[in-house]
């Protein structure tokens, strides 16, 4: 990992989705799942034509990414998150909600006990 700030990873995010939505937004989502070292990610997008959400490949890039923001916004084991949103619109406004759900970490602990 580099020594990226919380900026450069906002906006890496948003350039990964950038590049991989083709066709004309309203608004599009990577939602990301941290536990342990691993992170698993998913993004979905809304159509100008259309009010169903469409999913699309996230790059890797997006993984290393909440990695690392993983690292550097729960150091010392402050604001502690396992889920994550980054939502952005075509004007590069974007919002991001972080989530503690516990039902997730007793799950995680379960399987790796």
């Amino acid at each position: 990992m580099t020594n990226r700030t919380i900026d450069d990873i906002y906006e890496s995010l948003g350039e990964g989705i950038f590049d991989s939505v083709e066709t004309g937004w309203i608004e599009a989502t990577i939602d990301a799942i941290v536990f342990e070292d691993s992170v698993r990610c998913s993004g979905n997008y809304i159509p100008i034509e259309g009010a169903s959400s469409i999913s699309f490949s996230v790059s890797d890039d997006a993984f290393d990414d909440f990695e690392e923001l993983h690292e550097i916004t729960t150091e010392g084991d402050s604001n502690q998150w396992n889920r994550a949103k980054f939502k952005l619109t075509p004007d590069g406004k974007f919002s991001i909600d972080f989530e503690w759900d516990q039902e997730l970490a007793d799950e995680v602990a379960h399987l790796n006990s």
